[in-house]
């Protein structure tokens, strides 16, 4: 299905809709917007120069420094 007749068809059920059920469209709708925000933040953190760096080996001294606190 294209992209403007997966919208039109949207539309159609939309249209049809009583205004509870819009709420809920608009609940979901942005339920998936921002959880589609929050994915690619934490992509982009994952790759960071800082948070790999972070990962590395060279810092594995920390996991006997904090072993109390991680549990």
């Amino acid at each position: 299905m294209q992209v403007l007749e997966t919208k039109q068809k949207l539309e159609e059920i939309i249209s049809m809709l009583p205004e509870s059920k819009l709420k809920e469209v608009i609940d979901f709708a942005s339920y998936l917007r921002d959880r589609e925000e929050a994915e690619e933040l934490l992509r982009m953190q994952m790759s960071s120069k800082a948070y790999l760096n972070w990962l590395s080996s060279e810092n594995d001294i920390y996991d006997e420094v904090f072993k109390d606190e991680i549990k």
